[in-house]
């Protein structure tokens, strides 16, 4: 029979108890922090939901302002465990959400994968759910628990083990992470040594094959010291192995060793900051958007090995002009050699400007102005893409970082990728439109 008891007539629900006993805890002090954006859009040019070009794996080169077409939220929960004579233990976690399109008002936390992944061959999203009433997924990014003053020989600094985002390295309008040597590890950080500081960590990163998973382990190193002129310099050395088990060897599983390299330098300029990296990869890292997270192995159709070595060279920052204005920008280029001799280098060329004017403490107007050139081996000829976005924003106090925000965009994009977006139907010069929502805590 149907229960048409009220849902709040118990006493004390289950929630109401669980909230009321957290409440009454004084001792319960769990940091809560996390991210988050959704919205809707449409193209009021030839019709359907927005296109968008960019992703979470491999970048937005245009910029992604009005060129995110998921949800996506991370959750973290974390604590100090213990303290005491300068000695400390806190545990940190995290659960992410990705759900794509963004067309429905029931989207299960795992209810289906709308991404199926990322064809780097062909740098495209494949979906393998066309059911716009699909779920997302659910994925635990973090979980570690970090010490620190715990070794006595070493002052300041803190001992980490467990599963991490790994002192990542982002541009954050391009959502593009050019170190990202995350995932399961342990390490010591912050170390002092000389003028500066050392951070040594040992990480894995498991790969699929017809054998089974191939394990690849990667040795990072880190220093950052001060330099002349109140700069910070940082070098990054990561080297890849793989660890293959005696069955996928004599499966004639190929191995490679490979590394990855980045000397970074940060500087405070105009009221904001600037960094300048220079970056290299070789062997099995030698992926032309190398972050440091590939594996140390190559075989046939593996992607990480795709390139024999590759370079990238960037500079962003945001910096303020004047009183009321702030400034995004970001210029990438990168090019890669391929392990076939007979092919043609590839390369990208990324230039973005984000400036941002503030009405008032609570009110801006953001444009976006970004082009990109893409080349690669299988390419018939280069790419190019270009946007020009403008967006109205509310937020929580002035200044480029000031979030939560919600946005009411339009945006055009136009250039080869444009026209051949849709199968080919293009949306060359068509408007988008739309509202999102972005926040931190």
């Amino acid at each position: 029979m149907h229960n048409k008891k009220p849902l709040f007539a118990s006493k004390l629900p289950l929630a109401a108890a669980i909230t009321a006993a957290v409440m009454a805890t004084p001792a319960i002090a769990v940091d809560f922090h996390g991210y988050a954006r959704a919205g809707a859009s449409t193209n009021i040019g030839s019709g359907g939901e927005q296109t968008c070009f960019g992703n979470g794996a491999s970048g937005h080169y245009v910029g992604r302002l009005a060129d995110e077409c998921d949800t996506y939220a991370e959750l973290s929960l974390g604590d100090e465990l213990f303290s005491q004579d300068g000695k400390t233990f806190r545990i940190d976690s995290m659960l992410a959400y990705s759900a794509e399109p963004q067309g429905n008002d029931y989207q299960a936390l795992n209810g289906g994968n709308n991404i199926s992944g990322i064809d780097f061959a062909n740098e495209e999203v494949t979906r393998n759910n066309a059911d716009p009433f699909g779920g997302g997924e659910i994925a635990l990014r973090q979980l570690y628990v970090s010490a620190k003053n715990v070794v006595e020989s070493l002052p300041g600094a803190t001992l980490w083990a467990g599963k991490r985002f790994y002192q990542r390295k982002d541009i954050h309008q391009m959502d593009l992470f050019y170190v990202n040597n995350s995932g399961y590890g342990a390490g010591i950080e912050n170390i002092k040594a000389g003028a500066g500081h050392l951070s040594v960590a040992y990480t894995n990163a498991d790969t699929s094959d017809g054998e089974g998973l191939v394990q690849n382990n990667k040795v990072d190193v880190r220093y950052a010291f001060p330099v002349a002129g109140g700069h910070t310099l940082e070098l990054i050395g990561i080297y890849a192995m793989a660890d293959l088990t005696d069955q996928q060897k004599d499966a004639g599983i190929e191995d490679e060793n490979g590394y990855f390299l980045t000397a970074e330098l940060s500087s405070g300029v105009m009221g904001g900051f600037n960094k300048f990296a220079v970056q290299y990869g070789a062997d099995s890292m030698g992926f032309a958007n190398a972050e440091g997270s590939s594996g140390g192995r190559v075989d046939n159709g593996n992607v990480a090995g795709y390139f024999e070595s590759s370079w990238r060279v960037l500079n962003h920052g945001v910096i303020k002009l004047g009183n009321n204005w702030d400034l995004g920008h970001s210029v990438v280029y990168e090019k890669a050699k391929p392990h076939d001799a007979g092919a043609r280098d590839g390369e990208r060329l990324s230039i973005i400007a984000r400036p941002i004017y503030n009405w008032s403490t609570v009110m801006s107007t953001a444009i976006e102005i970004g082009y990109s050139d893409t080349d690669r081996p299988w390419f018939t000829e280069s790419q190019d893409l270009g946007k020009v976005a403008i967006a109205q924003q509310w937020q929580a106090g002035p200044g480029y970082w000031a979030r939560p925000v919600i946005r009411a965009y339009a945006a055009t994009f136009f250039g080869d990728e444009a026209e051949a977006a849709r199968g080919g139907e293009g949306i060359d010069g068509d408007i988008q439109i739309g509202a999102q929502i972005e926040a931190w805590w």
